[in-house]
């Protein structure tokens, strides 16, 4: 019933992206960092009685809103160069032998746009999440007992959750910074050989 909107398979692709080059595992320091980290941090802000005031809450929505339509075109222009470097790397010319040095290489630069794929597309799903949570935490309820239960009171648990995910965004975007920049300077490395 929601197979359509389901991103399970988002989340999924992105804890595999945490993987060691050299063993092809699971590396366990980046699941601390991306993580752990941010539930640690987020809860010591919280027990620290560092709330979200309103105009914090208003910079976070309209941040995550920016960002979510850039993320976006980057998405797009992944897809771009993914599509260009299958098509460079598909057939060489009948007059050339293919060389396995250079297979390997546009093999390791698809995985890095794939990674940076998924990484771009978890980054959209947190910011996406964080501005509905932040919406909620906005409004102001004038009754706060729903079922004798005081709603109100779980507003600290909202502000965790809004900190967990504006420190994992934060960090999931250097990662996408670093292997966008990796993906470039080994680009430009190539070109500076010709």
């Amino acid at each position: 019933m929601f197979t359509k909107i389901s991103v399970a398979s988002i989340v999924k692709d992105h804890i595999n992206t945490l993987r060691s080059d050299r063993t092809k595992r699971i590396y366990y320091p980046d699941i601390i960092l991306f993580f752990v980290i941010p539930a640690i941090l987020s809860f010591l802000m919280i027990y620290n009685e560092i709330s979200l005031s309103d105009g914090l809450v208003n910079a976070l929505i309209t941040s995550f809103s920016i960002f979510s339509a850039l993320l976006f075109n980057l998405l797009l222009l992944v897809y771009d160069i993914a599509g260009k470097n299958s098509d460079d790397t598909k057939t060489p010319p009948s007059n050339k032998v293919a060389d396995p040095l250079e297979i390997r290489r546009a093999d390791q630069r698809r995985e890095l746009l794939r990674e940076i794929y998924v990484n771009v597309s978890f980054s959209i799903l947190i910011s996406t999440v964080s501005v509905v949570i932040l919406l909620t935490y906005f409004l102001k309820v004038k009754n706060c007992f729903l079922w004798n239960i005081d709603i109100c009171s779980f507003q600290w648990l909202l502000a965790a959750i809004v900190y967990y995910l504006s420190i994992q965004f934060l960090l999931t975007m250097f990662m996408v910074l670093k292997r966008i920049y990796k993906l470039l300077a080994r680009a430009f490395e190539f070109r500076s050989r010709f």
